[in-house]
């Protein structure tokens, strides 16, 4: 039998004591384990500010001993947590769910574990009002071609009513009794491949074919899904009433679904052509204003130079913080640093 080692006896206590052996005025230390390398970075910009109160986290993967990302290797340490030790994950559906599955019920419930409260941290890096500024980055332009607060609230009012329909299905999938149990009529999976943008993208008319392709696609599964599931519709609206008391409104509905899917297969797919757009305009500023082509390929050169990848600049946007789920993960953060100095003084 394998001799258990100091990682796996590795909890708030352990390292609580290992704090108090380092010199007088020293910060405390606090692990954090994230679910992933882009986690990570996540939630040091979130966790940063937080530092100036003589604490100084440290942000790791929960595994490091293999490739195994993601959220249950976090959820693992969930009994060893505490001031020292605290957990950062994406809420998928579990803040939604507010309690109804064993796990929404722990991570709802415990004030060392800290949630995204959107889906996952890709809502937050899509955070409507900060793309202007991710455009930016990547072009070096700051032409606004496309509004993205409206264009975002069009797209979450489109796919809000299915989005009901799979957080019923999530609910029904994890909370009821083993022979009533429905995994497979609406799976999440089948939520995001409905509401992808699948039409090219095209910016000259405000992606308006785009949509309309999307909507087409959801309002024929709702449809469906009513006619096979006639009983579900009260249970439907009541679950938009309480979903509302989350935050969850018809045009903001891009917050709270797969975040991935919203990435990929939403905003990137707005950006991409937008961004081809706007680098040709610079491309035609440089173009007019170059007095020979040496002038002209210096400074296009040093114009490529200065711009982020797309994708880059969007998994970097820190552009976030005016989102009202921010401030409730600011909020959780702030009780918990007054904890952490109650203990400290008691």
């Amino acid at each position: 039998m394998q001799q258990p080692t100091l990682v796996d006896n590795l909890n708030a206590d352990y390292l609580a004591a290992f704090s108090a052996l380092q010199p007088k005025g020293s910060p405390q230390r606090v692990l954090v384990y994230v679910e992933s390398d882009d986690d990570i970075a996540f939630w040091r910009v979130i966790l940063a500010p937080f530092e100036k109160n003589g604490v100084r986290f440290d942000v790791q993967l929960a595994s490091n001993d293999t490739l195994t990302k993601g959220k249950l290797p976090v959820l693992v340490f969930a009994n060893s947590v505490g001031n020292h030790l605290i957990l950062c994950v994406d809420s998928d559906y579990d803040y939604l769910l507010q309690n109804t599955t064993s796990t929404s019920t722990l991570i709802n419930n415990n004030k060392f574990i800290f949630q995204t409260y959107g889906f996952s941290i890709e809502n937050l890096l899509c955070y409507a009002d900060s793309l202007h500024t991710v455009c930016v980055q990547a072009t070096k332009n700051d032409t606004r071609m496309i509004e993205f607060v409206p264009l975002m609230e069009l797209y979450s009012k489109i796919v809000y009513p299915l989005f009901l329909w799979s957080v019923y299905f999530a609910e029904k999938k994890d909370t009821i009794a083993d022979e009533k149990k429905d995994t497979t009529s609406f799976t999440i999976t089948n939520f995001c491949d409905t509401v992808k943008i699948l039409d090219k993208a095209v910016v000259t008319e405000q992606f308006r074919v785009a949509l309309q392709g999307v909507k087409n696609r959801v309002v024929t599964k709702v449809q469906e899904l009513e006619e096979k599931f006639p009983d579900a519709k009260p249970h439907i609206e009541t679950l938009g009433k309480r979903l509302q008391s989350l935050g969850v409104e018809q045009d903001n509905t891009y917050l709270f679904m797969r975040g991935h899917t919203v990435k990929d297969n939403v905003v990137l797919m707005f950006l991409k052509p937008l961004i081809e757009a706007l680098r040709k305009k610079k491309e035609s500023q440089i173009k007019e204003k170059a007095k020979h082509n040496t002038a002209l390929k210096n400074q296009w050169d040093y114009y490529k130079k200065q711009v982020i990848p797309l994708e880059n600049a969007l998994n970097g946007n820190t552009e976030y913080k005016s989102c009202f789920l921010y401030k409730k993960i600011q909020h959780d953060l702030e009780q918990y640093i007054k904890g952490f100095k109650n203990d400290k003084s008691s």
